[in-house]
């Protein structure tokens, strides 16, 4: 019963809800862990998923927590269980959503790692040595992120019909299906433009397949893990950072667009947040900067009582 209900959900997220791949592969994980648990804990609650209870759920987020999961990725699970009993609440399969009684774990907000506008220059212009095919692929796909901070399932899958490298915007279909159009900058509509016509020239019927901006040597959709593994390796190129990924250029993105004056409803709005609050771990970047601006205008910023 409880896998049957699993397989209902995500095939719900999945058409319904629009979730991308990566999302619903996401929960997938999360939920088949969850189902393994309780059939080591009770097997008689797999075929009736009523008796589950506030406790079972707890007792599933201790067992993670003594593995030495952080209290991130125990947020993570538990939300993902809160979606989850909902849809059975909503559909009178359950008479309550148990996983709403279970606080979420307290988080400590972390500032996201960014380059530096130096670095982002540098990274650039050593990705810009390849004129390859897949070389002015990858250099692209760092221009394009940077230039929209689009998250890498929406760069995995977007589309040539997306892409209006005239006006130079792309159209954006982020988490839900939610959709947000994006200026992009001259150097990434240049480099996606530059691309595409040479991908045409060597390989004509390629762009014809399931109409995806980034292919693979093989003609094949860029996967979003392959995407992820190009940005990491020409990241680790000019920077050393403990934690790499496309996330980086996305962090990038909306810091250096806050401290250029940016609004901060703007930014939220390209970045495809639902609430301002995400956005807001932005503004803690900006410290030293607003320190520098400080002392430079405010009159009594640098005197002493000496002076």
């Amino acid at each position: 019963m409880l896998n049957r209900f699993i397989a209902s959900f995500l095939q719900h997220i999945a058409e319904e809800k629009r979730y991308s791949p990566e999302t619903v592969r996401g929960y997938s994980i999360d939920l088949k862990q969850f189902a393994d648990f309780v059939a080591d804990y009770d097997p008689e609650l797999l075929k009736d998923v009523k008796r589950i209870d506030r406790l079972t759920i707890r007792h599933f987020l201790g067992m993670l927590g003594e593995t030495g999961r952080d209290p991130r990725s125990l947020a993570r699970k538990l939300a993902t269980l809160k979606s989850f009993f909902k849809y059975l609440h909503l559909r009178g399969d359950i008479p309550v959503n148990v996983a709403s009684f279970v606080q979420t774990p307290k988080l400590r907000k972390s500032i996201p790692s960014f380059l530096s506008e130096d670095q982002i220059s540098d990274l650039m212009d050593n990705s810009h040595t390849d004129d390859s095919l897949l070389g002015r692929r990858d250099y692209a796909i760092l221009e394009l992120f940077y230039s929209t901070g689009m998250r890498v399932s929406e760069m995995a899958n977007l589309t040539l019909g997306q892409l209006n490298l005239e006006r130079m915007t792309v159209r954006v279909f982020g988490k839900g299906s939610k959709e947000r159009i994006i200026p992009v900058g001259r150097m990434a509509a240049d480099s996606i433009e530059s691309y595409l016509t040479l991908r045409k020239q060597l390989v004509p019927n390629m762009q014809l397949r399931d109409g995806v901006v980034f292919l693979n040597k093989n003609g094949r959709p860029l996967t979003a893990g392959g995407i992820r593994v190009r940005v990491k390796q020409a990241i680790k190129k000019i920077a050393d950072m403990k934690k790499v990924s496309p996330h980086v250029l996305r962090h990038s993105f909306a810091t250096h667009l806050l401290n250029r004056g940016a609004d901060l409803m703007a930014v939220k709005d390209l970045l495809g947040h639902e609430n301002l609050s995400t956005t807001q771990i932005y503004t803690h970047l900006q410290t030293d900067k607003l320190k520098s601006v400080y002392k430079t205008a405010h009159p009594r910023a640098a005197q002493s009582q000496h002076d």
